[in-house]
């Protein structure tokens, strides 16, 4: 057997044991009476501290306790999110995510450990969180949201917390809480930026269509534009606060709507932003609405259409490509490399040889002196042209630009780029 296969045996034993032990947990608890009414001694010991707060005390403990919240995304804003939520005593917590736990998730996303790589993050999170609190019921839903389960699932809820990265799962969540009339406290994080701002709190109160009635035309993942940690951490936690100032009740109806902002780097480090309300234009809740529970229910809304979700990048022709197995062997001939990542990632890993000329300074023309030798060589002396970038998307773009405008037919985009380097070519090389 293969060293593989042996990783590949393991991580499917360690998905079987969290399963395991989440239904012998499960179990007991079907076996045990929870009274929702009531601190049992153990809770008097461990809310204590947040009792004594006099804007929570007893009564406020109870509430947390009788609220039901959800989480959706238990990635760099769900984990710390999630911490909270279980340590302050909310009494059940639905997690939704349908993920596994990568290696690259560590850094940030602090339920998970070493030995939780390949698992599902929602098994991973339930079980570190009971190992700190089996007071609280916690929910699994190894899925992503869906126009055909997504308002199911918030039907059961009273507060929502949106902890994604995606604008198609935003306006879906965005659409499905303000139908239902549940609050929604909604994050996001990048590089060193964050910003938070809670929606859906009373008849007059913006939903998501409102401070966003059209979708941005392009949005950075982490995985491309990178995070900070500490950044993401400081937007979960704020959900948090903001759930217990609703659950607690302390939300007063005429306080101004604002949007936080969190810079760790950059300008000023928090600013509050006063944010308009409900719109009456608004097709979710204006005053005449034109998107309906059935319209999500049926799919007959399309989210995907709507945010336009279509592949950016051009269509490769099989003559202008090569996999990288085939850049390993062409590039013992003359040959230019180059290489269309940032600076920074460049930065960070490179090809031997290569050149870099980021893809903005290449369609903008920003830097044409850093360019000419990689034309001349290409023109001049006739040998190819191999362009690359860390997934194969931007190094499309380049390798169609690069034969319409400057006429250079050896330009040949490699597959898969970086990433697959790796995987097929040479394990040593960084994957970041």
């Amino acid at each position: 057997m293969s060293r593989d296969d042996l990783e590949a045996e393991i991580t499917s034993l360690r998905k079987r044991i969290a399963e395991l032990e989440n239904d012998i947990v499960e179990l007991d608890k079907a076996t045990t009476t929870i009274d929702i009414n009531e601190l049992n001694l153990e809770e008097y010991i461990r809310y204590g501290r947040q009792m004594l707060v006099p804007e929570i005390g007893k009564s406020g403990q109870l509430a947390l306790k009788k609220a039901k919240i959800l989480v959706v995304g238990a990635g760099g804003l769900g984990c710390p999110a999630l911490s909270y939520l279980s340590g302050a005593g909310f009494g059940t917590i639905g997690i939704v995510d349908p993920d596994t736990v990568s290696l690259s998730n560590l850094p940030r996303q602090t339920l998970f450990s070493n030995n939780s790589v390949g698992m599902l993050k929602v098994d991973a999170a339930v079980k570190a969180l009971r190992s700190r609190n089996q007071n609280v019921k916690y929910t699994r839903y190894p899925l992503a949201v869906s126009h055909g389960n997504v308002l199911d699932i918030v039907r059961e809820y009273d507060i929502i917390l949106d902890c994604t990265d995606t604008p198609m799962t935003r306006y879906l969540l965005g659409d499905a809480t303000r139908l239902l009339n549940k609050p929604l406290i909604s994050a996001s994080a990048l590089r060193t930026e964050a910003q938070l701002v809670v929606l859906n709190l009373g008849p007059d109160a913006p939903c998501y269509r409102c401070l966003f009635p059209n979708p941005p035309k392009y949005v950075e993942a982490c995985s491309d534009a990178g995070i900070i940690g500490p950044v993401v951490a400081v937007a979960g936690t704020l959900q948090v606060l903001e759930a217990i100032k609703i659950a607690t009740g302390h939300v007063p109806s005429a306080e101004p709507r604002t949007m936080t902002f969190f810079s760790a780097i950059h300008g000023r480090q928090w600013r509050s932003v006063r944010i308009r309300g409900r719109q009456r234009s608004c097709i979710v809740c204006g005053d005449t609405p034109t998107l309906s529970v059935s319209d999500i229910t049926s799919g007959k809304y399309d989210y995907s259409e709507f945010c336009g979700l279509v592949d950016v990048y051009p269509d490769m022709n099989a003559s202008q490509s090569i996999s990288v197995k085939e850049l390993q062997r062409r590039i013992q001939s003359p040959h230019v490399l180059l290489d269309v990542r940032d600076k920074t990632q460049y930065g960070i890993c490179n090809l031997a040889g290569s050149i870099n000329v980021p893809l903005s300074e290449l369609l903008g023309n920003h830097n044409p002196e850093a360019l000419s030798p990689v034309l001349d060589k290409a023109n001049r002396e006739g040998i190819p042209l191999f362009v690359i970038c860390r997934f194969g998307n931007d190094s499309r773009t380049a390798v169609q630009w690069l034969r319409s405008s400057h006429q250079i037919q050896n330009a040949f985009d490699v597959t898969g780029g970086l990433n697959m380097w790796t995987e097929l070519v040479d394990r040593s090389f960084p994957m970041y």
